[in-house]
């Protein structure tokens, strides 16, 4: 068994986990980082095309951070924690000039001072820095880069099973060394998760193979509570083919017109004044009402349609998807590219306070893997300010932690539970392969729980996962070795994605109303008087338990309530 001690542990490989590790190391304390995988080859910040959301001294005429704020808020339907949107729109200008500061390249006008900007769906004005279409990948190099400055040790290839805790408060964690099958213990005063979302929920996802929930499963074991859960979103411009390329990010709505098969470009009868600009919510359920009333493409989806741009426009603006284009034969200057929606993002997450704490001490949460900045739909844009900003909280508030209290203690022979678990994978000779049970939870999830939700379906889906938990229970290898074998990663991964299905599917079916990304064909309406509240999810013993508490409307509230 390898062991491990520092002060501060954090867990991912995007940049929410790399600010995190960053910021927490200038406190002075020990910090470690822990990863699924490779350094800048895991986590989903690294597929991250798009731009940063801020009004900083680069602003246009007009904007500021009061209508970020606003446009936000807005985007997210009222379900925002308001207080934490203050703090991004607040904190986020500064730490993109830090970022540039350690070596982050932001593209730049032709006068080469003023940085360049987009806009996209939800924002009111062009506000956005970027690179290119590689602005997560900018922001994993530079990070990545200071933190080896710092001489933040990295454990990778560890997939963290298990938090523990001593007293109702952190005191380590348990994983599993994925080259050898060994269990790994961390002993640590503080640990921050940033493990992304859990796209690999469903059939068809723009998250690579590793983003599996961890984050929201171990937070929930450990004692934290979760919060909106139902609000999934799907990004509108997902790759239909090949199949290798299925549900990934294949367009970008401010570079594209959508159309359908008979050349409409049909976002004029759902958002006339916005078109592809509208919320990605909209957008996606356009998309499955041209589909479903006819006007789809042949591998049954849209069009999205780029050849209105000046020649070599598109290759400039998105180098990275020209190269893919080329290879699967689409000339985006001549041809459309048919597109689909798929699951990109997940809003709801651990609940945590302004200082990205969740409910259990010494445990905090930031990126993806936290809730409350985007409400019911995060604006496109947000993500990226929003990996900044909370790795930043979450790595600073658990640095002051660690520095406050002393490392409770720890036994080793916790780590028996990791072994007895693959261990028994290993000896089962008869039962159900992971990769088979992975395609069936994927599966079921989308034809059930995605864009579109109804009563029969949600409770379909939970019986379902009910028959599901008892087959993750008897997981079997086909393979037996036990050097980096990609299916007892599988299925280790099934555990959380189970629990983490259960969360959504039962959240969404006690939502009675459609608002952001969770839209109810039985509920089609917003209810604001009964369903301005967010859902909180704990597990007591092996149920969950789901509260209600009402949304924050501190700054502003909808015109009706």
């Amino acid at each position: 068994m390898h062991s491990y001690e520092t002060d501060v542990l954090v867990i991912g490989g995007g940049a929410a986990g790399a600010m995190a590790s960053y910021q927490a190391s200038k406190a002075g304390v020990k910090v470690m980082l822990a990863l699924k995988g490779q350094p800048q080859r895991c986590g989903s910040t690294l597929m991250a095309p798009g731009a940063i959301a801020a009004v900083g001294d680069w602003h246009k005429p007009g904007d500021s951070k009061d209508l970020h704020f606003q446009d936000t808020v807005k985007g997210g339907s009222y379900m925002n924690e308001q207080k934490l949107v203050r703090i991004l729109v607040e904190e986020s200008p500064d730490l993109i000039l830090e970022m540039e500061r350690i070596g982050a390249i932001w593209q730049r006008d032709e006068d080469g001072e003023t940085y360049s900007l987009r806009i996209d769906g939800g924002h009111s004005f062009h506000r956005c820095p970027y690179l290119e279409d590689r602005t997560g990948r900018e922001m994993l190099r530079t990070l990545f880069g200071e933190n080896a400055k710092r001489n933040i040790p990295i454990v990778s290839n560890v997939m963290i099973l298990k938090i523990l805790t001593e007293d109702s408060r952190v005191s380590g964690a348990l994983g599993l060394d994925l080259e050898h099958s060994e269990p790994v213990l961390f002993r640590a005063k503080s640990i921050v998760l940033a493990c992304g979302g859990s796209g690999n929920l469903y059939l068809n996802t723009s998250n690579p193979t590793g983003v599996t929930g961890d984050g929201y499963a171990l937070a929930l074991q450990a004692g934290a509570a979760l919060m909106d859960m139902e609000f999934v979103q799907f990004y509108p411009l997902g790759f239909l083919f090949p199949n290798s390329l299925r549900g990934a990010l294949g367009a970008l709505l401010y570079h594209s017109k959508l159309r359908n098969n008979k050349g409409e470009r049909f976002m004029e009868k759902y958002d006339p004044e916005r078109l592809e600009l509208s919320t990605r919510d909209r957008i996606a359920r356009a998309i499955y009402t041209e589909i479903n009333e006819g006007r789809g493409g042949p591998h049954g989806g849209v069009f999205a349609d780029m050849t209105y741009h000046e020649p070599g426009a598109i290759a400039k603006m998105q180098p990275a998807l020209c190269e893919t284009y080329s290879k699967i034969g689409v000339d985006p200057e001549k041809d459309y590219l048919e597109v689909a929606p798929t699951c990109h993002f997940f809003m709801g997450g651990v609940k945590v306070d302004e200082n990205w704490a969740s409910t259990v001490p010494g445990l905090f949460a930031a990126g993806e893997t936290a809730v409350g900045v985007h409400g019911g739909n995060r604006l496109s844009q947000n993500a990226l300010a929003e990996l900044i900003v909370t790795g930043t909280r979450a790595g600073v508030s658990a640095a002051r932690f660690a520095q406050h209290n002393i490392q409770a203690p720890v036994n080793p022979g916790e780590a028996k539970e990791v072994e007895d678990l693959v261990n028994s994978m290993f000896a089962r000779n008869e039962g159900v392969r992971p990769s088979a049970l992975r395609n069936k939870i994927r599966r079921m999830m989308w034809e059930k729980v995605g864009v579109y939700r109804t009563e029969d379906k949600l409770k379909s889906a939970l019986e379902d996962l009910e028959s599901m938990k008892r087959d993750v229970e008897r997981q079997t290898l086909p393979l037996k070795s036990r050097r980096l074998n990609q299916e007892l990663q599988e299925g280790l991964e099934n555990h959380f994605l189970i629990k983490v299905a259960q969360c959504v599917a039962q959240a969404a079916l006690l939502r009675t109303e459609s608002r952001g990304a969770h839209y109810r064909d039985d509920y089609p309406g917003i209810d604001n008087k009964n369903w301005l509240q967010h859902l909180v999810i704990n597990k007591n013993e092996q149920k969950l338990k789901i509260a209600h508490i009402p949304v924050d409307l501190a700054e502003i509230r909808p015109e009706e309530v």
